[in-house]
């Protein structure tokens, strides 16, 4: 026995009039006697009856189940239920209305999940996509089979008409001349089904009358399939919110049966509850890849034409959802849906799902251009011009802000930008951002300020942009974005005064409050810092300023920070653009650890880091400082790394062992930074000679080759450092033996 409550909320509620509107709309009972809930049990003879006895008790057992307040009661029938469910499973094929009246009784029990384990425990889902599969089927094979027919009625145009060809004439076995009949003989009366006279219809040709009557009969079948189709997805529908009913509809192929009634386009109402239901198993990876191996897309694209709004609503939701996978949004643009989208950016039922989509859309580079095709783009600019204000939805995000996302993404393409800046738009934009204090405005012109044709427009708002980042009462995020605009336009080939610009505003002192640690300031706030510190580097005054100024602060914030790879490679390019300057470069040098932490980073992983090092160290060795020789040093260790190590190893087993051969007066295991400083090595020939204590870089006449292996052998697997005949190819006999002894000594 079943004991149900209806405290909670039912999947739909049949006691609305549009449901009740709906749900009559989709019931087959024409003309039925009244049902009486004491009378069940007599129902319930009649379908053990002849099928139109039990398409008559079906129906009245459908006229109680309609109304919520007999559910519970039907429910704890267990006779009327084994009834149903047994009649359903051996004669569903003999009658489409037998099967519909029985499908749309556990309908109505799938409305309250209370009732769903009943569905569960007859299994009535799985029989109903069995139900669903063979009519699909059947319905193929009916229209075929009239379609086929049509085709042979069709004479060519060529041709002259049938009337005008004599007929065939045939002798029969009795020996007498006759006329072919081509007309068609029909075998048996028509019954409550029309199946059987498309199934069984003959190979000769059809006559007009004929195929008008087929054509009939198939637009009749199909409005009562399809009231079962309905009610069926329906059910499935609401059952699919418990997740195992749901895989295991998955296992069945239930995507290939909605894919497959989706031709059904001459019924709207359908079509909607189809896509609906595709819909909710787009969420789930498995139900999203056997769509996309069925031409999902292909499929879709017809229906955004479709006048009902409700149907194209439900199929851009679909399509949302599926523009979450790269191939299906590749896929989108392939068929040419991103002009149909556009085109709905104008309505106001349809602007957000498809701005939504845009933006998915808009992740693509490829993508981004063909946006510009169009005037898509100044659209866009201009709806965002009238909509853009301060305050951010609570809901989530709303059209606006999905909107200025999408122009976010979009100014990243030169074309986009340059439409996007066009006509006074850059302008408008600008006094937008600074009056509403907007991060994700700002966000836009940061990337609008990219591009180098766009870069002059920005020379009339300098000074608006640098006192919006000195300014105390903006947000974080907001200073962040104007302080990354500004570090894109402070440009020498932009013809802006660097130095006017920070001297004016003290760019340095805000540089140095955020690169200050004990303050606390956001990462990216102090990694926008380091950026400007580069961009400003580039004029030598404003350099000069900045490494006496914050030449400290930048190799602090280096020391604090050294784990972030982008921070480190922005602030060995500030060194590197410092370094450009002779008054900023002695400064450094001098009164700053830049060299040594330049050093420590010459071994980096980061192939970037590692380049922009060894052209710091470049500059600095040929500079007249203490450096130089400590450079040619580490580079030689880091070039020979591994031979190094083997020296040391055995110089530690030797000196271990304690040899009586060793002399005092040996060579150390290995050649020490004073003895490279200070000894000569020369070759036997005047070209060739190489000397440690010279401006040059390396140990032998390929530098260049040199100072690549020492970036590119970080870990070890260079078997060409084992030796050292390569840098130290020519020796006097002197030194030859100075050398022998000492690797003698460890051998």
């Amino acid at each position: 026995m079943i004991s149900v409550s209806f405290s909670s909320r039912p999947c739909i509620d049949l006691q609305q009039p549009s449901v009740l509107k709906l749900l009559t709309a989709m019931s087959p009972v024409e003309s039925v006697p009244v049902a009486v809930l004491g009378h069940v049990d007599d129902y319930v003879e009649l379908l053990y009856d002849d099928i139109p006895e039990k398409i008559k008790g079906s129906a009245l057992i459908l006229q109680l189940a309609r109304n919520p307040d007999n559910l519970i009661e039907l429910a704890r029938n267990e006779a009327l239920l084994s009834a149903l469910s047994r009649v359903l499973r051996e004669e569903w094929k003999r009658s489409i209305e037998l099967s519909t009246n029985i499908v749309y009784t556990f309908f109505c029990f799938s409305t309250y999940i209370e009732f769903h384990s009943v569905i569960i425990q007859y299994k009535i889902g799985s029989l109903c996509m069995d139900v669903i599969d063979y009519e699909l089927k059947r319905y193929d094979q009916w229209k075929e089979k009239v379609e086929g027919k049509k085709q042979l009625i069709m004479p060519d145009k060529n041709e002259l008409p049938k009337s005008r060809i004599p007929e065939p004439k045939r002798r029969p076995k009795s020996g007498t001349w006759a006329v072919a009949d081509v007309n068609i003989q029909k075998s048996r009366s028509i019954v409550s089904s029309y199946h059987e006279d498309l199934c069984n219809a003959s190979d000769e040709f059809l006559s007009k009358n004929d195929e008008e009557q087929m054509k009939r009969k198939l637009k009749t079948l199909s409005k009562r399939q399809e009231q079962l189709l309905r009610v069926a997805f329906y059910m499935l529908l609401n059952i699919a919110d418990n997740v195992k009913v749901e895989e295991k509809m998955h296992k069945k192929d239930v995507v290939g049966l909605l894919i497959g009634a989706m031709e059904r386009h001459s019924n709207i109402d359908l079509l909607i509850l189809i896509v609906s239901f595709l819909q909710k198993l787009s969420i789930f990876v498995e139900n999203k890849n056997a769509m996309a191996s069925k031409g999902i897309i292909e499929k879709l694209a017809p229906l955004l034409n479709s006048p009902n709004a409700d149907l194209v609503n439900v199929t851009l939701k679909l399509l949302f959802n599926l523009t979450f996978d790269t191939k299906l949004r590749n896929k989108m643009v392939k068929v040419n849906l991103l002009p149909k989208f556009v085109q709905f950016t104008s309505d106001d039922k349809h602007i957000n799902l498809a701005m939504k989509i845009l933006y998915h859309l808009s992740l693509d580079d490829r993508v981004k251009v063909m946006f510009t095709q169009s005037d898509c783009v100044k659209l866009l600019t201009d709806m965002l011009l009238l909509n853009v204000n301060s305050e951010v939805s609570c809901e989530g995000p709303g059209t606006t802000d999905v909107l200025l996302a999408l122009c976010v993404n979009l100014a990243w393409c030169e074309r986009a930008a340059q439409q996007m800046s066009a006509e006074g738009r850059l302008r408008e934009l600008l006094a937008r951002a600074f009056r509403h204090r907007n991060y994700m405005l700002m966000k836009l012109v940061r990337n609008l300020s990219h591009h180098v044709q766009i870069k002059p427009l920005f020379v009339e708002f300098v000074g608006d942009i640098a006192d919006a980042v000195t300014s105390s009462n903006a947000s974080e995020e907001f200073v962040i974005e104007c302080l990354g605009t500004l570090s894109n336009i402070l440009t020498v080939d932009n013809n802006i005064d660097i130095h006017a610009v920070v001297e004016r505003y003290d760019l340095i002192e805000c540089i140095l409050k955020w690169l200050d640690g004990a303050r606390g300031c956001d990462a990216e706030l102090v990694l926008e810092a380091v950026v400007a510190a580069g961009a400003l580097a580039a004029d030598e005054r404003a350099a000069a300023a900045l490494a006496a100024r914050a030449g400290g602060a930048l190799v602090a914030a280096l020391r604090q920070r050294q784990a972030d790879d982008e921070h480190v490679l922005q602030t060995v390019f500030a060194f590197r653009q410092l370094l450009a300057h002779p008054r900023a470069a002695a400064h450094l040098v001098s009164s700053t650890e830049a060299p040594a932490y330049l050093i420590d980073l010459m071994q980096d992983k980061n192939a970037e880091i590692r380049k922009m090092c060894d052209s710091c160290l470049d500059i600095i060795s040929q500079m007249q400082n203490d450096w130089a020789a400590r450079i040619k040093v580490e580079r030689f260790r880091c070039h020979n790394g591994q031979w190094l190590s083997v020296v040391e190893t055995l110089g530690a087993e030797a000196g271990a062992g304690g040899g009586a051969g060793d002399a005092p007066d040996d060579l150390p295991p290995y050649l020490s930074a004073e003895y490279l400083t200070t000894h000569r090595l020369a070759t036997t020939s005047s070209d060739s000679q190489i000397s440690l204590n010279d401006d040059s870089d390396s140990f032998s006449g390929e530098a260049d080759y040199n100072r690549a292996n020492s970036r590119n052998t970080q870990d070890g697997q260079s078997d060409e450092l084992l030796g050292l005949s390569d840098s130290l190819s020519g020796k006097t006999s002197e030194d030859e033996t100075q050398f022998t002894k000492s690797v003698h000594a460890f051998s």
